[in-house]
């Protein structure tokens, strides 16, 4: 108190050398401006004192799409300066060279960082966040359970089971009504019921009809929260959301409530649980049976247990249920504004369908619905282009954060000291032509396809939309098929329209949701008769179109004679 009671009076004594260093503020922000409007460029200034914070503040609502500009003037990376004294700096990358330094050629070398666990720290100690030995432990146990045919089967028969008795049914309700329905909130609403029914084999039923109408489930709407406050704290400096959570006030208070009803549901479901017969290894097929009857540590206490139950519950949640939901949101964007793409995914759809599982959505006394299983869409290989190229636009989460634990060089000559946090922006390797070409952002889902038909690999470090590296998703296959199965349903039964005029833009968070949801219009339901018919008339067109380019093509020149002899006369 001393020192700044000195200070003050050393300031009022001496104003010059106050308005010395305003002067030298403002003439050097001046000069960062004018340097900055003469270059042309999209790369954020960082300012005297407040660093690039006027980027972000700038940008709020649109930051993906502004970095992805500055990416590109800046050669695929640039360093983000937070404001002095409070730290937030970052070096932001989008290179594929340096995503395969860093995920996976040198991968000791880089992990989460300390404060990356405590910006996500609703995922517990939990796989998302782990580092080093107990990370190698648990990554361990989950490819086990992943693997498990058990646990397999039981995923893709619920994802079956919750598409045809809760998605469909919904739509098919919405159909009858003729009303406009937010395609993100069903979404999210399916997610949550399949990847509920996943971990803890129990229905939620947040899609059923008599629920679809009431607000979000409060442990929905406490997962999306807490995925919006986790974005907030990494575009703050730490200091800000550390005093905010300090003092328990604006969106930290929100997240605490968050984490408080995330644990209400899982440990009562745990409690539940325990309560029952414990389950042996491979006979309860959902996740928390497959890790209760995992071989307990003896020297883990009961509070530990349930800790560890906790976090492998609320990782797959975040891991499952938002990024799923996104996925399915950005596919059905590109599908309502590509048509053609639409009608290539029903040609294929319709050449399988003698090979499907049908079961009754139920409702209006119509036909079956087609639900395909999962065995059966492993042929589409087109589908199966679609959702990657969505997946490559649209990335439900759209960055990739790690901590240089040494001194390093990436493949570009930059030098990264120990501690440097960088982010790879996922969003922004799909829109880059060096990577992808000059069409990189179209939705094109023949680039994903060969000559023979068959989907072409892509490396990882290329297309990170499942992370890259020994931290690469173990559930890729699960959520590629959760994807395909609903995706298939809706496309092969429904027809769906945007509403005229609807805008859809990413919104600001570490999964990709949408700002305004995903209004559709028009939804009509085919039964397998007409979609027969369908197929049928749209072959015959084809064929006869075809025939008739074959002749005139054959008969060009006696076409030209006669075309020719009636000018003459």
């Amino acid at each position: 108190m001393a020192t700044m009671g000195a200070f003050r009076t050393f300031l009022l004594s001496y104003p010059e050398f106050l308005l010395a260093a305003l002067c030298f503020l403002s003439l050097a922000a001046l000069r960062l401006a004018l340097r900055w409007r003469a270059a042309g460029t999209n790369v954020p200034v960082s300012w005297p004192v407040v660093g690039m914070l006027p980027f972000v503040l700038g940008n709020l609502g649109r930051l993906l799409d502004a970095t992805t500009d500055a990416l590109r003037d800046s050669g695929c990376a640039f360093e983000f300066r937070g404001p002095w004294l409070v730290g937030g700096d970052y070096l932001i990358i989008c290179d594929p060279a340096a995503v395969h330094h860093c995920l996976a050629a040198n991968f000791s070398r880089y992990d989460k960082g300390r404060d990356f666990a405590e910006m996500f720290d609703v995922a517990g100690d939990g796989l998302l966040v782990s580092e080093s030995a107990p990370w190698a432990r648990q990554r361990h146990v989950v490819a086990t359970v992943f693997a498990a045919p058990a646990f397999r089967s039981f995923v893709v028969s619920t994802i079956q089971r919750h598409t045809a008795g809760l998605l469909l049914p919904f739509l098919d309700h919405a159909a009858a009504a003729g009303r406009a329905v937010e395609l993100e909130d069903v979404f999210m609403r399916f997610s949550l019921d399949v990847s509920y029914a996943v971990v803890f084999a129990a229905d939620l039923g947040s899609l059923s009809l008599e629920a679809a109408d009431a607000p979000y489930p409060p442990f929905g709407q406490a997962t999306r929260m807490a995925g919006e406050a986790v974005m907030f704290r990494h575009v703050v400096p730490a200091r800000w959301w550390k005093l905010l959570r300090w003092l328990n006030v604006g969106i930290e208070r929100r997240y605490a409530e968050s984490k408080a009803v995330l644990d209400e549901f899982v440990y009562r479901e745990i409690g539940k649980r325990k309560a029952g017969s414990p389950p042996l290894l491979g006979e309860g097929g959902d996740l928390l049976s497959m890790y209760m009857a995992w071989p307990r540590d003896p020297a883990m206490t009961d509070r530990q247990r349930d800790g560890f139950l906790r976090d492998a519950a609320v990782g797959y949640m975040f891991a499952a249920k938002d990024l799923v939901a996104a996925a399915l949101t950005w596919f059905f964007y590109m599908v309502c504004t590509h048509p053609q793409v639409e009608a290539k995914i029903l040609d294929e759809l319709e050449s399988l369908r003698s090979k499907s599982t049908s079961t009754s959505c139920g409702g209006r006394g119509k036909p079956a619905a087609a639900v395909f299983d999962g065995d059966t869409l492993r042929s589409a290989s087109y589908l199966h282009a679609a959702v990657l190229e969505a997946l490559r636009l649209h990335p439900p989460a759209p960055f990739e954060e790690k901590e240089a634990r040494e001194d390093d060089v990436l493949p570009d000559g930059r030098t990264v000291t120990k501690g440097t946090r960088i982010l790879f922006c996922i969003y922004a390797m799909g829109r880059i032509q060096g990577i992808w070409g000059k069409d990189c952002e179209e939705y094109r889902p023949e680039r994903w396809l060969s000559g023979s038909g068959r989907v072409r690999h892509v490396p990882s470090y290329k297309f990170a939309a499942f992370n890259s590296g020994p931290r690469s998703c173990l559930g890729k296959d699960l959520g590629l098929t959760n994807l395909k199965i609903a995706a298939a349903a809706i496309i092969y039964n429904f027809q769906v329209e945007l509403v005229d005029g609807h805008v859809v833009e990413p919104t600001d968070s570490v999964v990709l949701h949408t700002k305004n949801g995903l209004m559709i219009k028009n939804i009509i339901f085919y039964d397998f008769e007409y979609r027969a018919c369908q197929y049928i008339v749209f072959h015959s067109i084809t064929y006869l179109a075809h025939l008739i380019f074959d002749c005139a093509r054959k008969y060009k020149n006696v076409i030209q004679s006669v075309c020719q002899y009636k000018i003459a006369q």
